[in-house]
């Protein structure tokens, strides 16, 4: 089977990628590799390097006329979208739309990344975990432009008969992260205890976060694929986890404690989020596996070449 992975130089679409080559397809790679590796795009996987918002990428998607198309591409800094609302709209927003466009041409399915972050802190409507009937509420032009990227993919599946399934990830983490993104802070915690510096706290901690390992987001994706039709599906674990705890739980799994450096909380960020996964497991038999101190130790294990300290 012919498969599109676009952003496929990045964590979740480098793994997804990856899995995909194992499993005998034939994968071809779109990222501008702005924000990517090279290295991260498996061998036996054809690279074009372009940006998905590039008008040629419609007509690229159409020509090859793949099976599925994943569209991870993207920019995914909350921090950065409150600085730059219309480059973020321009990769998220007209990225998707040129990928839509390939797809209502060459008749394949979409599977959409977005995000839990659609959702908003929802401390003053609703507590946690938000199921997919929960109201939007985006707090950041992140959060907005991958909402309105939603809506664009329902309405072509809708109006132009493109089937899709709408993935929305809690905060992903996993090996070769980047501090970029709604898990990054897992990436810097680890880069900063490595490196015996004080782990950088915005506001005061207490945020919660769902984690979820990167590996369980791309079996998201493979069960999405082959079973879930226009589908709109939250992927999370269904756990809070607060900066704070999460800080701690390093230091617990990796021997030894470090200073916490505290600074002001940053525009965009949402105070709680947690997603139920419950419609998941009913449309497309997913559920998470990897519990966030088994996949803090194997990030540790994977990243060192050795177990840490206990």
């Amino acid at each position: 089977m012919r498969v599109i992975v676009t952003g496929g130089a990045g964590l979740i679409g480098g793994r997804l990628a990856a899995r995909l080559v194992r499993l005998g397809q034939e994968v071809h790679v779109l990222d501008n590799l702005s924000g990517g590796s090279r290295e991260r795009i498996p061998h036996g996987a054809r690279l074009y390097e372009e940006d998905a918002a590039h008008p040629a990428v419609a007509e690229w998607i159409a020509d090859l006329k793949p099976a599925v198309v994943f569209h991870l591409a993207a920019q995914v800094s909350a921090p950065l979208s409150m600085q730059r609302p219309a480059q973020d709209g321009q990769s998220n927003v007209l990225g998707t739309m040129r990928v839509l466009e390939g797809c209502r041409r060459s008749g394949s399915k979409l599977v959409f990344s977005s995000t839990s972050a659609v959702y908003g802190g929802l401390a003053d409507r609703e507590a946690p975990p938000f199921a997919e009937r929960s109201r939007p509420n985006p707090e950041s032009f992140y959060a907005l432009s991958k909402w309105i990227a939603e809506q664009y993919v329902m309405r072509y599946g809708k109006w132009c008969g493109v089937r899709y399934a709408i993935l929305r990830y809690a905060n992903v983490y996993g090996p070769g992260q980047t501090g970029a993104g709604e898990g990054g802070v897992v990436r810097i915690f680890v880069d900063q205890w490595r490196r015996e510096k004080p782990l950088v706290i915005h506001g005061d901690g207490g945020q919660t976060r769902d984690f979820i390992h990167v590996d369980d987001v791309v079996e998201a994706n493979l069960a999405a694929a082959g079973r879930a039709e226009d589908a709109l599906l939250n992927i999370g674990t269904g756990r809070s986890t607060s900066v704070r705890e999460l800080a701690e739980m390093l230091f617990c799994i990796g021997g030894r404690p470090a200073e916490i450096a505290w600074e002001a909380t940053r525009a965009g960020d949402v105070r709680h989020s947690r997603l139920s996964w419950a419609k998941a497991r009913r449309s497309i038999g997913w559920r998470p596996r990897i519990r966030l101190e088994d996949g803090l130790r194997m990030l540790l294990e994977e990243e060192s070449g050795a177990p840490p300290p206990v």
